[in-house]
Order: C-alpha cells, then structure tokens, then sequence
C-alpha cells in the first residue's frame, strides 16, 4: 500500500537534489539520470523552483518550522563537520593555505548542506592557541587565507561557517608564551596529554626522528570576571574577521575539552559567582560569548553552539547529574543567541546515564527549543534518518565518512 507520508518525503527529498545539482551546473539530462527520474520531473520542479525562489522550496521542506530562516535555508540532510588531522595543517603562523581551500572544497562538490571549520583561534591571549598549525582568523593574513577557503566552498555553492575556539587548560604547552599558563574556569590540570604525542603516528608522519615523548598540560589559572570579559569580546572580534573572511556566520565550540566547555561540565566548573555554582551560571560564559558574537556581525549571520559531554582529555567523560543536567542546561540556553545547538558525542544514542534512555540532543531540543545539530554515530542515510527523527535533529553532523569518500 502507498504511504503517502513517505511519497511526500521522497518528493521533498528528489526537489532539493534537483535544485542543489541544478546549481552545480549539472545539465537536466544528468540530473534525471542520477535520480532515476524523468527530464520532465526535473524541469517541473525547477520551473516552480524559479518562480517561487529557493527560500520557498526551504519554506516547504521537512526543516522543522521553529528553525530560523538563517539556518532552514542551507537544511539538505548533511552538516559536515571537519575536524583537521594532523596530516594536513595550516601553515606555522596559522594562515589556511591553497591545500586546505582545495580539501574543503573537494567535500563541498559532495552536494552539503554546510560546512563547519576545523577548530579556529581568534588571538594569542590567554593561552587560546589549542595546538600547533591550528588555524587562526587574529590577523589580516588568516583573513586573506581563509578567503580561499570560503571562496572556493561558495563556487559549489555551499555555505560554510568558521568554528571559534579557546583551548583553555588543554592549550598545548608548546603553543603558551613563556611563563604563560593555561587558563580554565577554576584552578586544576588536566590528566590528559597533547592529541598524537601518545604514539609514534605523527612522528612517522613528519619524518622525526628521534625521541617522541608523550606531552602532558601544565596546571592552569582561574579566569578572573575581567579576563571572561576578554576572552568574550576575542570571540567576537574574531566572528567579524570570519565574516570578513566570507564565512556566512560561525560556530562558538563549548565542547570537547575546551575553555567553555570546561565552564559547562559540573566537575571541571568548581566556581560560585555568576559564572558557576548552577547549571544557569554555568553556560553563562557561553551566552556571554553568543551575545557578543550577534553583536559583533549583526543579525542574519548564523551562529551555531557546540556541546559534548566528553573532551580531548576525557573521551569518557559524562555530566554529572547526567539527563537532568542535560535538561537544565539546555532551559539556560532557551535564551541564548545561537540559532542551533550541535551536539558532539561518539554516538548521538549513547547519552552515558544509566536510568534514562532519552537521547541528550532529544532533551536539549525539548529543553531549549532550539533546532539541535546532531553527531556522533552517523554513517550513512539510515543513521541519518534515526538521528533527524528519533534524536530530534534539524540536521546531521558527518566527519569521518565524508573525510573518506567526499561524494
């Protein structure tokens, strides 16, 4: 019997492959023969794609409808999330250079929805440098090289935002000015070390010789309400030089072990003014950060913010009061600037408590009543699908798939 609920859906799903190949320059004829239809499907829908516009075609599709028009229209199904490995970097001062503008743009010929950059730093204060050949958009040079990058994702036409990033007390040591410590939301040390001084992987992979030793993070400082302050306004000067740089908007990351992270999780966050003590005080360095972010490039850029419960140092690690913090978190946020939450986990299913099966992007989007960006897990179009209806996603996060096969 016809579903006439998934007939629905396949047509939505047929018109925006229609639409996006259409604007690669794919000629009617490939375009039928790609999808398995006929020319006369593919000139109905851009017929009416024409008349009514591609906000029209977004308007209608299966984006959920409290998703802000900034963030529905770039929805395909795929966000992808590049995390850069350590065989292919920015150049030493941190200027993206033609080798990565050629990878991002290889993946955005894949036909996705959004590209999200690799973690970026905004300037070389307070420890943000995270580890050597990251990325920068502090100076007019990373400005310049970063345009490549967004020039080149545009002619496939896709967007791309740039991730800001402070690495906080997982700031590489080789990368603090000296006498320099890092800096966290309350005075500690990780126990983690520096990503790849574990083995020999990228000894072999630069050619070294010599010994390898494992690299550890030095203690790090409380941040001072001044210094919140600083690093806030840092966020936000660099979001306007992403701008600048062509990115349609950026991603504020408050995940994976770095400095707004490190406020978020409970066990890390041990202060008691307004920025922790409460779930509420706790995302408020984040907030700060996207109020400033919106301030600084205005209202129809995107911005997205980053979440996880695990970290570079703690690939384990779990919130403590596990969903119910999940929940208050994501409350906190309800007011936040950021159009969209991403969620980063191993798998977007395993939510680490043991008394509730609720997925943590499902709570986050019933709690805050954002559009939720959910990863972790997703490797093909089944897993996309569970993600997008069973997690509550707006859209998917892909990495490792699409570093592997771009289309």
């Amino acid at each position: 019997m016809n579903n006439p609920h998934q007939n629905a859906r396949t047509a939505i799903h047929s018109r925006d492959l229609i639409v996006d190949r259409h604007r690669q320059g794919r000629p009617v004829a490939v375009i039928a023969a790609e999808l398995g239809i006929s020319t006369r499907t593919v000139y109905k829908w851009l017929r009416r794609f024409r008349q009514g516009g591609r906000g029209a075609l977004a308007n209608a599709s299966s984006a959920p409808a409290r998703c802000p028009r900034r963030l529905a229209r770039h929805r395909i199904a795929l966000v992808l999330y590049l995390r850069r490995t350590y065989r292919l970097t920015a150049d030493d001062d941190g200027t993206a250079n033609d080798e990565m503008a050629a990878y991002y743009a290889r993946r955005a010929r894949g036909g996705l929805g959004l590209i999200i950059s690799e973690g970026t730093f905004f300037n070389d204060k307070l420890g943000c440098v995270a580890y050597l050949n990251q990325p920068g958009i502090a100076t007019d040079k990373h400005i310049d090289g970063w345009r490549k990058t967004t020039t080149a994702v545009h002619a496939c036409g896709v967007p791309i935002i740039c991730q800001l990033m402070h690495g906080g007390r997982v700031s590489a040591p080789r990368c603090l000015h000296q006498g320099q410590s890092p800096v966290s939301a309350s005075d500690g040390q990780s126990d983690g070390f520096v990503l790849y001084t574990n083995s020999g992987a990228e000894k072999d992979d630069r050619l070294l010789q010599g010994d390898w030793p494992t690299v550890t993070f030095p203690p790090c400082h409380t941040l001072t309400i001044a210094e919140i302050e600083r690093s806030a306004d840092g966020f936000a000067d660099g979001a306007a030089r992403a701008v600048e740089a062509g990115f349609d908007g950026v991603e504020v990351h408050g995940a994976n072990g770095y400095l707004l992270y490190q406020f978020i999780d409970p066990d890390l966050n041990r202060r008691d003014d307004a920025y922790g003590g409460t779930p509420e005080h706790n995302v408020a360095f984040a907030k700060l950060v996207c109020r400033k972010v919106r301030a600084a490039i205005g209202p129809d850029k995107i911005i997205t913010l980053r979440l996880s419960q695990d970290g570079v140092d703690s690939f384990t690690g779990a919130w403590a009061g596990d969903t119910a913090y999940a929940k208050a978190v994501g409350e906190a946020l309800h007011d936040c600037e950021a159009d969209a939450l991403h969620w980063s986990s191993f798998d977007w299913r395993d939510n680490r408590d043991p008394k509730s099966a609720d997925p943590i992007p499902s709570i986050l989007s019933d709690a805050s009543d954002k559009p939720i960006i959910v990863n972790g897990g997703i490797t093909n179009g089944k897993s996309a699908e569970s993600a997008l209806t069973r997690g509550q996603g707006a859209m998917v996060a892909v990495g490792r798939p699409l570093f592997a096969r771009p289309d």
